[in-house]
């Protein structure tokens, strides 16, 4: 019973961190190559594109609910307002608090793989065989770099 209680304890303290942006900032330089390959591949690193029909916007083409899960993470994100992802740092803190958020693991062996499939799959892309011709896309945009 107090093993149970202690792990039901532990869980709900991992659950509910949150992220200091100086944390994301951190990562955000760690992972360069990474972020300037994705969004040469979302957008060419237009920080203007609109895709999906209008759902996906920014260089990183960031929905809204991907924005939402960032910002739930990381509440110093919350002071911008999702059209904000236009913004080059602002699109970048974004994404690198949701890897965080979703794959923390990856974002520290910098297994660009798992990011690239999470980025364009969601919390579960990695296992998605949908997202490995994306990867692909990143992958050969890092060789090039």
């Amino acid at each position: 019973m107090i093993r149970t209680l202690s792990l039901v304890l532990l869980l709900c303290s991992v659950l509910s961190a949150q992220i200091r942006l100086r944390d994301v900032d951190a990562a955000r330089r760690e992972l360069r190559p990474w972020l300037d390959a994705v969004a040469m591949v979302e957008s060419s690193a237009d920080d203007q594109a609109v895709g999906d029909g209008g759902k996906a916007i920014g260089r990183f083409q960031i929905w809204e609910i991907y924005w939402s899960d960032a910002c739930q993470v990381c509440p110093a994100l919350r002071d911008a307002v999702y059209q904000d992802v236009t913004d080059r740092v602002y699109a970048e803190r974004v994404v690198v608090a949701y890897m965080l958020r979703y794959c923390p693991q990856a974002v520290a062996d910098k297994d660009w793989e798992r990011l690239s499939r999470v980025h364009n799959g969601g919390p579960r892309g990695h296992r998605k065989q949908a997202t490995v011709g994306y990867w692909r896309k990143v992958q050969a945009q890092l060789e090039r770099s």
